[in-house]
């Protein structure tokens, strides 16, 4: 296994975890209910979902949904289509009579809405893609390029366990509190606007 190949893979998933995009966003709406536990399945579901497109990219399908224009439309549209019907729900989310947005006081699934967040956006799809092309050797045995294909997968989970440690922080949680509904619906936006944005120009 190639040392400099590792810290690049590293590196290049590094940035890309932090940058703002729709595991960003769905990671900070799970937590806007003050839960570090939700954040953390969050980013657990989005982690499973990186490691399907590793385990796709393994057996060459990747190849097929790039090169196929419908495949690949149909995951650029339910992708959106996902992200639209979450926005919309934080857009037409209101107080509940102990103050928390009403959402909070309802059952979902953090790890579903991660899982699925990532899995159907085309992006991630085409980011692994790359890491595999770029930095795997394809004469490597399939056990080492697992491993360093899950290198991405568990650097973004440490990044958004990280993020929802800071984000449900009791010194930052009380100021999230007064603008709670705020912030939600604001997420919503950027979820909508993400949506229109991975159904035009992806």
């Amino acid at each position: 296994m190639d040392i400099a190949n590792v810290a690049s893979i590293a590196f290049i998933s590094l940035l890309a975890a932090i940058s703002p995009g729709p595991d960003f966003a769905i990671v900070t709406k799970n937590c806007l209910s003050g839960t570090f536990r939700s954040g953390v399945l969050t980013a657990l579901g989005v982690a499973a979902a990186l490691l399907v497109h590793v385990t796709y990219c393994l057996f060459g399908i990747a190849i097929v949904i790039q090169q196929s224009p419908f495949l690949f439309h149909i995951l650029k549209y339910l992708g959106a289509a996902y992200l639209f019907y979450l926005g919309i729900l934080l857009l037409k989310e209101k107080m509940s009579p102990e103050g928390l947005p009403q959402d909070v006081k309802r059952k979902k699934s953090p790890f579903l809405s991660g899982f699925l967040c990532n899995l159907l956006n085309p992006k991630a799809t085409l980011f692994v893609l790359s890491l595999f092309t770029q930095f795997i050797d394809p004469s490597m045995h399939v056990f080492v390029k697992a491993l360093m294909g899950s290198i991405f997968a568990v650097i973004v989970f440490v990044w958004f366990v990280l993020l929802s440690y800071l984000i449900t922080h009791r010194l930052l949680q009380k100021h999230f509190a007064r603008f709670q509904l705020i912030i939600t619906k604001l997420m919503g936006v950027v979820l909508c606007c993400l949506a229109a944005y991975v159904a035009i120009f992806s």
